[in-house]
C-alpha cells in the first residue's frame, strides 16, 4: 500500500534541535551496510523527546552563546545559494543580453565576479574547501578517487565503508558481531560547526562531501557520495527481452520474460541482505491501449511513453526492512518489445536504511512536508543518457524534478531558520552542462534555459531574504568543452615510465597487467600522476630525492609537449603538489596535478587505472562538457548583496567571510581571508 505523506508529527515540525545525535564520473562503488529502520526511528523519537524537554534551558544557553561573539555582526543570517558549475563566462554573456535580471541586480547593488576554484577544479575538492576554509592539504580531498598505494587501487576519496568486528561491552563471553561502519574522510572542521559554539543554528542542504552527516547545531541533509540502496554511487536498471550487446556501464540488466503478446514479467534486483543473498522485487508489465500498467512490489502504476513516472516506494528483504524509492520510464519499442528503465534505488527519506541527515529524522520531516525526494548523491542519471537507455527528454524531466524538490526544501529552510546559516547546493546546473555542452548556449538550448531558470531562483531567493541577511550566490567551478580524451597512462607507457607485463598491450581497468617491478609512474583519477616511490608504494622502485625529482621534471616537460592532430597543446599546466598544497595531508596528494587545456580531459578508462591504445582520442559520449581541466580555465562565480573586496576572491575565502559577517573571528588555521575585511567593512 502506498504511504500517504501527509506531514510530520507536530513535535518534529516545531522542534528546535539542540541535542546532537563517481559513478557519473568514474563508475559505481562504495558499498554500505543496511541498519534497521526501527533503530533509526527509535533514536529519532528519543532525541526529539529529550530536545523538547530541554527546550527552555537550551534557549537560554543559546542567547548566552551569542553574546560571546567578539565582533559586531554585519548580518543576522547568511544565505548561501550554491549553483554547481555555474560559469561566469556564460553568465556575463547572458547578462549583457538582458536575460539574467536578478544576477544583474546583484552585480549593480552588491558584487558579481569570478571566484577562483581549487587545484584541480573538481567538485569534491572545491566544496570541501568551501566548507572548511582550508586548502586540500588540510582537508585531504584531492579528487573523486584516492590511490591505495599499497594495492594500486582506486578508492572513493571522501567515504570509507568497512566491515568490522564489534564485541558487546560488559559481556565478556558474548560473541562478537560484524557491523558496517561508514566514515567521512574529509578532515578539518566545516565552518557551520563553529557557528554552533556561538548559539547560531545552521540548515545545510545537499552540500557535497557531507556524507555520512556529522552532528551540528541545526539540520543537515547529505549530498554528493550518498549511495543508493544497492551500495553503489548510482546504478539504474534496464529491462528488455534481449540482452544488451555490450556490458552496461553504470547500470544493471534484468530480462523481461514475455508471458503473452501483452504481458511481461521480471525482477528488480535490490541490495544484498545480511546473509549475502541478493534481494529482489517481482515486476509485471502489461500493455493497456497505448500505455502500459506496471505492477512492482505492492505498487501499481500506469506508464505513459515519454513521461517519467512519480516516485514509487519499494521494500526489499525479510519483512521489507530495506526501503527505497525509484522512478520508471517506458519505451514501447518499434518492434513491439518494450524497454523499461528504473532509476537508481534511492534511499527512502521517510524510512532511511542508514542516516542521510542529522538529526536522523530531518529527512523524514522533509518527506512529510513535501513528499519523497531524491537522496542519491549524484541523482541525475547521466550514465543512462550516455548509454542511450533514456532519451534527452526523460533526462531533463528527471533533472528538473530534482531541482523542484531541492527548491521546496530550500525555501522551507529560509522560513524556519531566521538567524545563523542556510545553505543549499543545486546540482542541475552542473548536470545539464555536462550532458549538453556541445549544443552551445544559443536560443532554445537546454543550457540557456537552465541559466534563465537559475536566475529566476536567485530572484525568488531575493524575495525571501530580510534586510539584515547576507546573500551569497556562488559556484564551485565553471565549465568548458570536453571533446577529446588524453590517456595519461598510455603516454606513460609510450615514454617508458609505465611498463606492462609481457603480452599485454592495453589494460581495461585497475592496473591489471602493469609490471610494477619496472614501472616508475602511474596515473589514477581525473588529474593525478604518482611516482612508484620506494617506501610509499608497495612495490616502489623510485628512490626519493634526486631520482624522483629528475623523473618529475621529465614528466612535466613531456606532458606539456603533447599535441593533438591539429597541433593544439593538450596539457595546459602541470603543478607540483608542494606548490599548491600545504598542511598535514599534503603528502597524500598526487605528485603531479595535470591541468588539461580547454576541450581535453583525462580519458574514461585512465581514471580507474586503465591503459588504452592511444594517447589522445575523441570523446564520443553524451557527457561532453566538464571542469576537470586546468583550474585557471574554469573559475566559479561569486555574487553578493553586500560589497566585498575587489581583489580576486577564491573559494577558500567564503568560510572566513561568512564567519566574519556573523560576528566571529575566523580561526587562524583557515587559509582564506574575509572578503568583508578586505573591502573595508570591518
Amino acid at each position: 500500500m502506498k504511504r500517504m505523506y501527509s506531514g510530520a508529527p507536530l513535535f518534529i515540525l516545531f522542534l528546535p534541535v539542540f541535542v546532537s545525535v563517481l559513478h557519473a564520473y568514474v563508475g559505481p562503488g562504495a558499498g554500505f551496510g543496511i541498519v534497521t529502520s526501527f533503530m533509526v526511528i527509535l533514536n529519532a523519537v528519543l532525541v526529539s523527546l529529550l530536545s523538547l524537554l530541554l527546550w527552555p534551558l537550551n534557549l537560554a544557553v543559546r542567547v548566552l552563546k551569542r553574546r560571546r561573539r567578539k565582533r559586531k555582526a554585519v548580518a543576522d543570517r547568511v544565505v548561501v545559494l550554491g549553483l554547481d558549475g555555474f560559469s561566469p563566462e556564460i553568465a556575463a554573456e547572458l547578462m549583457e543580453a538582458g536575460e539574467l535580471p536578478n544576477l544583474s541586480y546583484l552585480s549593480e547593488s552588491g558584487v558579481l565576479m569570478e571566484l577562483g576554484t581549487t587545484c584541480p577544479g573538481i567538485s569534491p575538492v572545491a566544496w570541501s574547501t568551501f566548507q572548511t576554509g582550508v586548502n586540500p592539504g588540510k582537508h585531504g580531498i584531492f579528487d573523486f578517487l584516492a590511490p591505495d598505494r599499497k594495492r594500486y587501487m582506486a578508492l572513493l576519496s571522501s567515504v570509507r565503508t568497512a566491515r568490522v568486528e564489534k564485541r558487546r561491552r560488559f559481556l565478556p563471553f558474548a560473541r562478537s558481531r560484524t557491523v558496517t561502519e561508514v566514515k567521512l574522510l574529509r578532515r578539518s572542521t566545516p565552518f557551520w560547526n563553529l557557528l554552533g559554539k556561538y548559539g547560531l543554528r545552521s540548515i545545510v542542504l545537499r552540500v557535497p562531501i557531507t556524507y555520512p552527516p556529522e552532528p551540528l547545531d541545526g539540520h543537515i541533509l547529505s549530498g554528493m557520495c550518498v549511495p543508493d540502496l544497492r551500495g553503489t554511487q548510482g546504478s539504474y536498471t534496464l529491462f528488455t527481452e534481449n540482452p544488451p550487446g555490450a556490458p552496461i556501464t553504470g547500470g544493471l540488466w534484468s530480462p523481461l520474460t514475455r508471458s503473452d503478446d501483452d504481458t511481461w514479467t521480471s525482477v528488480l534486483p535490490g541490495p544484498v541482505d545480511g546473509n549475502g543473498v541478493e534481494t529482489t522485487v517481482n515486476l509485471k508489465l502489461s500493455r493497456s491501449g497505448g500505455n502500459f500498467v506496471l505492477s512492482v512490489g505492492e505498487a501499481v502504476l500506469t506508464l505513459v511513453p515519454g513521461i517519467l513516472s512519480h516516485w514509487v516506494e519499494l521494500s526489499f528483504g525479510n519483512r521489507g526492512k530495506m526501503k527505497c524509492i525509484t522512478k520508471f520510464n517506458l519505451d514501447p519499442g518499434e518492434d513491439g518489445s518494450p524497454r523499461l528503465y528504473a532509476t537508481a534505488l534511492n534511499i527512502d527519506p521517510y524510512s532511511p536504511s542508514l542516516p542521510i541527515s542529522h538529526p536522523v529524522y530531518f529527512s523524514k520531516y522533509i518527506a512529510g512536508l513535501q513528499g519523497p525526494f531524491a537522496t542519491l548523491g549524484l541523482a541525475e542519471d547521466t550514465w543512462a543518457l550516455n548509454n542511450g537507455v533514456i532519451p534527452e527528454e526523460i533526462f531533463l524531466q528527471q533533472a528538473w524534478s530534482i531541482f523542484d524538490e531541492r527548491r521546496k526544501m530550500f525555501f522551507d529552510a529560509l522560513k524556519r531558520n531566521g538567524k545563523g546559516l542556510v545553505t543549499c547546493v543545486f546540482d542541475t546546473s552542473d548536470r545539464i552542462q555536462h550532458m549538453f555542452w556541445s549544443r552551445g548556449f544559443g536560443e532554445g538550448t537546454p543550457i540557456r534555459e537552465m541559466y534563465r531558470k537559475m536566475d529566476i531562483l536567485v530572484g525568488d531567493t531575493l524575495k525571501r531574504i530580510k534586510r539584515n541577511d547576507m546573500l551569497i550566490v556562488m559556484s564551485d567551478h565553471g565549465f568548458t568543452s570536453f571533446h577529446g580524451c588524453v590517456d595519461l597512462n598510455r603516454w606513460l607507457v609510450e615514454k617508458g615510465y609505465m611498463v606492462l607485463e609481457e603480452g599485454i598491450s592495453t589494460v581495461e581497468t585497475a592496473f591489471k597487467g602493469v609490471d610494477w617491478s619496472r614501472t616508475r609512474a602511474w596515473s589514477m583519477g581525473l588529474a593525478g600522476i604518482m611516482l612508484n616511490l620506494k617506501g610509499r608504494e608497495a612495490r616502489g622502485i623510485v628512490d626519493p630525492g634526486p631520482e624522483a625529482e629528475e623523473i618529475l621534471a621529465e614528466i612535466t616537460a613531456g606532458l606539456l609537449e603533447i599535441r593533438d592532430e591539429s597541433g593544439k597543446r593538450v596539457v595546459s599546466s602541470v603543478y607540483r603538489s608542494e606548490e599548491v598544497y600545504s598542511g598535514p595531508y599534503a603528502e597524500e596528494a598526487p605528485d603531479l596535478i595535470v591541468g588539461t587545456s580547454r576541450g581535453y580531459r583525462v580519458g574514461w578508462n585512465c581514471v580507474t587505472g586503465g591503459v588504452g591504445d592511444r594517447v589522445t582520442y575523441p570523446n564520443n559520449k553524451h557527457w561532453n562538457g566538464d571542469h576537470c581541466h586546468d583550474h585557471l580555465l574554469v573559475p566559479g562565480i561569486l555574487a553578493c548583496n553586500m560589497k566585498l573586496a575587489d581583489d580576486p576572491p577564491d573559494i577558500v575565502d567564503i568560510a572566513p567571510t561568512i564567519l566574519d559577517a556573523l560576528g566571529m573571528v575566523p580561526p587562524s588555521y583557515m587559509d582564506g581571508k574575509s572578503l568583508l575585511a578586505k573591502a573595508g567593512v570591518r
